[in-house]
């Protein structure tokens, strides 16, 4: 489902977590444990062409960086 506050971040309840699509333009980013399974069914079902998949590094002008504790930051 699409966020009340922004309609470009979407939503699903997980088990014990939510997972969350941002979309701006042509650029996804996939908040998920297991996000692979998501753009698996993106390239095969949906036909989409998708490049620079893998852990954030960088997006929309800004860095993101992961804590001593394992917290991704932007």
């Amino acid at each position: 489902v699409p966020c009340k506050s922004d309609p470009d971040v979407w939503m699903r309840e997980q088990d014990d977590h939510y997972e969350y699509v941002c979309v701006y333009v042509n650029d996804l980013m996939a908040c998920m444990k297991q996000p692979q399974q998501f753009f698996d069914k993106l390239t095969t079902i949906y036909k989409y062409k998708l490049k620079g998949v893998g852990p954030p590094s960088y997006h929309l002008g800004g860095n993101f960086e992961r804590d001593k504790d394992g917290t991704l930051s932007w």
